[in-house]
């Protein structure tokens, strides 16, 4: 029994390399300092991915939750339990020469539309209020027009807004939270009133009466 114990002793001992139980303690310390500030940096990273339907050849102009919304003292927060939204650019700036509509829950996309410079999708910016305003991307696919609007000024969120003919059939909103209901960019796009800076919009107002 003192055999084995002396003997796995020493084995423990010859582990530690004596150079190393050498090092002083301040740079054992500033050694654990940088370890933890890598961790930190890449599980940091990793949380605040937001989710996309954009290929990794594409840069989202948006990303939204359009699930489920529930009211805080914070405003309407989404529950990312429901389908998500991308629009998808095929470079981080303008003049964009392809533009995709993604939509469908995480992973499974129900309906995909893209728009070239044959088949453009519609643009306006509209004020609603003295501080209020949304810019909007539409187009229609059959007898269905589909209404991606932005908030703008002091509002926040991203709609959905379906119309089949005249009809509304289906409305959706991400919540107030941007970088947590929804996201803008990397792609950035330029509303302005007067002219399109990308072949594949045309600016037009919209025919039906958003909410």
């Amino acid at each position: 029994m003192g055999a084995h114990g002396a003997g796995a002793r020493s084995a423990g001992q010859r582990l530690l390399r004596p150079e190393a139980s050498c090092l002083p303690m301040h740079l054992i310390n500033q050694s654990i300092r940088s370890a933890l500030a890598i961790f930190i940096a890449i599980y940091g990273s990793a949380i605040a991915a937001f989710p996309s339907h954009c290929a990794p050849d594409e840069y989202a102009i948006l990303d939204s939750w359009m699930g489920e919304v529930h009211a805080t003292e914070g405003g309407w927060r989404n529950r990312k339990n429901g389908k998500f939204l991308s629009l998808c650019a095929n470079s981080k700036s303008e003049p964009f020469t392809k533009v995709t509509y993604r939509y469908g829950f995480l992973g499974q996309e129900e309906l995909v539309v893209v728009a070239t410079q044959s088949a453009k999708f519609k643009i306006a910016s509209m004020q609603l209020a003295p501080r209020l305003g949304t810019e909007v991307i539409f187009f229609k696919k059959g007898n269905h027009t589909y209404y991606v609007s932005v908030a703008t000024g002091q509002g926040h969120g991203v709609s959905l807004d379906v119309f089949k003919g005249s009809k509304s059939i289906a409305s959706h909103f991400s919540g107030n939270d941007e970088g947590g209901d929804y996201q803008l960019g990397p792609a950035k796009m330029d509303f302005a009133p007067n002219r399109s800076r990308s072949p594949v919009f045309m600016l037009e107002k919209p025919k039906h009466v958003l909410r």
